[in-house]
């Protein structure tokens, strides 16, 4: 046999051995995503920290309004004496995502004291590394992290690498379900894959530029 056969051949099966390990690296990571968004339990902390999302014109859309439900629950319920709300402004939009979450929290009984406005991040990870900030100047180093199960993992990691202890509570009323759900199991399994070998940082400045 002629060796660029034998290359090829090589070649092929190195290909092969590649994807196989991708594949399972993918798999593996997207159980994990999973399973800590059916299984998170939040334990009693220091703050509550709820993660941004959409809003209009100063309305909680109806994904941010399940996770600010569940961190009024978990402040009600004495998890924590403190929420802090994260998310910056939009492109075109009057009203920050933070600034949303603290009057819907305040509409529903949680004093102004005990709400944190941190309305900085175009990404997860510049929101994190924002409160992160803020919770550190107050001594806090304990966290429950709020937002749809589906994001909890790459929050928990992000929050945990910066220091912090941090557990995790699933916006039970969620309305992302379905092919969008699906979506966003797909997207947070392949940034918290990515992230494992570049970092969450590198992936946010790829994304951004800065």
């Amino acid at each position: 046999m002629c060796l660029p056969i034998l290359v090829l051949k090589l070649i092929r099966r190195v290909v092969t051995l590649v994807l196989a390990a991708l594949i399972v690296y993918l798999g593996v990571t997207l159980y994990q995503v999973y399973r800590e968004s059916t299984t998170a339990k939040p334990v009693p902390s220091q703050a509550i920290v709820v993660m941004g999302s959409a809003e209009y014109n100063g309305i909680p859309s109806r994904d941010l309004a399940a996770r600010l439900n569940e961190a009024d629950l978990l402040y009600k319920e004495k998890y924590a004496p403190v929420i802090y709300v994260t998310g910056g402004l939009a492109p075109g939009d009057k009203f920050t995502e933070a600034g949303a979450g603290k009057t819907f929290l305040e509409g529903k009984g949680v004093p102004a004291s005990s709400v944190v406005s941190d309305a900085v991040g175009r990404d997860t990870w510049e929101s994190i590394t924002s409160v992160a900030k803020e919770l550190s100047t107050r001594k806090i180093t304990s966290v429950i992290i709020v937002s749809d199960g589906f994001h909890l993992m790459r929050c928990v990691q992000m929050i945990t690498s910066l220091g912090f202890k941090a557990t995790a509570a699933a916006a039970v009323n969620s309305p992302v379900k379905g092919t969008q759900l699906a979506i966003d199991y797909g997207r947070e399994t392949l940034a918290v894959a990515a992230a494992r070998i570049v970092g969450y940082k590198f992936l946010s400045v790829l994304r951004h530029g800065s």
